[in-house]
């Protein structure tokens, strides 16, 4: 199994933060897989993991080049799970109204204002908020950039909300729960 099934098995949120840092690896080596091997082999244990990781890889490039999102933007599987996220986002807040939910998105509502006040409109939707967020909280500690305080604070409400919307994701997934109102 792949460290990417792993993790969609695991926390989605996690995933698609893991997706959308692999297609940006992938744009960095100009789609050139062979370029990935040393990485694949640094976190692989053994030669079956290796090929399991690389065909991975293999597949991630030719969706990205069938899809068209070579430049930027995201596979379809990426917007599909942020869709399913957002709606069931949507259904814990307004329909069954979870209270540790509704607590979380309380505490990071004033944080994803002020990030949507910055953003230009580059983020739809709450739940892409907080992805976008924390993915650029991601970008900048990978180039050892500071980050203030109250940034901080402000992903770990993003965190805290995302972490909570997975765990119920997995549920819903796993048959636990049926988040259905039909």
């Amino acid at each position: 199994m792949s460290l990417a099934v792993q993790k969609l098995q695991q926390n989605v949120a996690e995933y698609i933060l893991f997706l959308w840092q692999m297609e940006d690896l992938v744009r960095a080596i100009y789609f050139e897989s062979e370029a990935l091997e040393d990485f694949i082999r640094s976190y692989t244990p053994d030669d079956s993991a290796f090929q399991i990781e690389k065909e991975w890889f293999d597949k991630l490039i030719l969706t990205m080049r069938r899809e068209g999102v070579d430049q930027r933007g995201h596979i379809t599987e990426v917007h599909e799970l942020m869709f399913e996220l957002n709606y069931l986002h949507n259904t814990l807040l307004n329909i069954i109204k979870e209270k540790t939910y509704v607590e979380l998105y309380r505490n990071a509502l004033p944080n994803m204002e002020d990030y949507k006040a910055h953003a230009d409109g580059k983020a739809t939707n709450d739940i892409e908020v907080c992805f976008t967020a924390l993915y650029g909280m991601l970008l900048l500690r990978l180039k050892k950039e500071p980050v203030s305080d109250a940034t901080a604070e402000a992903m770990r409400t993003f965190s805290e909300l995302l972490g909570r919307l997975s765990f119920h994701f997995k549920a819903m997934k796993q048959g636990e729960v049926n988040y259905s109102l039909n």
